[in-house]
């Protein structure tokens, strides 16, 4: 190697470096930011309380049909219904000025061995700031959580499991068939825009 393609090389490995210092640094005080913004929605929901914005499939889950969304006035009125026909999907949802700032899905299957809950954390802009999925499945007997961080554009920035013991709730290594024959595990079920909700269209209904 000649001396000026080794400076060339040095420039190179230092440019990158430090390039990817600073997007490290940008990322952590941006989670940083996502976490305080995070925060002030729970606390927003927590004194709410009661959403304002309720859906539910209504399709049949046996059948594989396509899925069908329905707007309900409130959760008695949902409960009602599911006492003669069940949903095995339901979002809950707060808005803040206007615009869907938290959405909360679960999700849950015929026979009962899995049920998944899905918290989005919307900015105002309507992009997805973070979204925390939890999975509990008797299929190895795991609770699953993932936490995903994105920026703006719709990058996620970070991202962390945490895999549990359903009946006693501490760490436990998941297994390779787990981890490669479980679509539910796999699947994302998680929306970057309020715009790109399943039920979006009904929610000026």
């Amino acid at each position: 190697m000649t001396k000026i393609s080794s400076i060339f090389l040095l420039i190179s490995l230092f440019t990158f470096s430090t390039t990817l210092v600073f997007s490290q640094k940008d990322n952590t005080l941006e989670i940083k930011r996502i976490e305080s913004y995070r925060k002030n929605v729970d606390s927003f929901v927590k004194r709410a309380d009661t959403p304002d914005l309720i859906f539910a499939d209504v399709s049949d889950y046996l059948e594989g049909s396509k899925p069908k969304w329905q707007k309900f006035r409130s959760e008695k009125i949902l409960e009602k219904f599911r006492e003669t026909t069940e949903t095995y999907t339901i979002a809950l949802n707060w808005r803040r000025n206007g615009r869907i700032v938290a959405s909360n899905f679960t999700l849950f299957s015929p026979s009962g061995d899995w049920s998944k809950y899905v918290f989005h954390h919307f900015r105002e802009d309507g992009t997805l700031a973070k979204v925390r999925s939890e999975l509990r499945t008797f299929y190895g007997d795991y609770i699953v959580i993932e936490d995903r961080y994105l920026d703006i554009r719709g990058r996620s920035i970070s991202k962390s499991v945490q895999y549990l013991d359903l009946q006693t709730n501490k760490p436990k290594k998941p297994t390779k068939d787990f981890l490669g024959d479980n679509p539910v595990f796999n699947q994302n079920d998680y929306f970057k825009k309020t715009a790109k909700l399943p039920f979006y269209h009904l929610v000026k209904k």
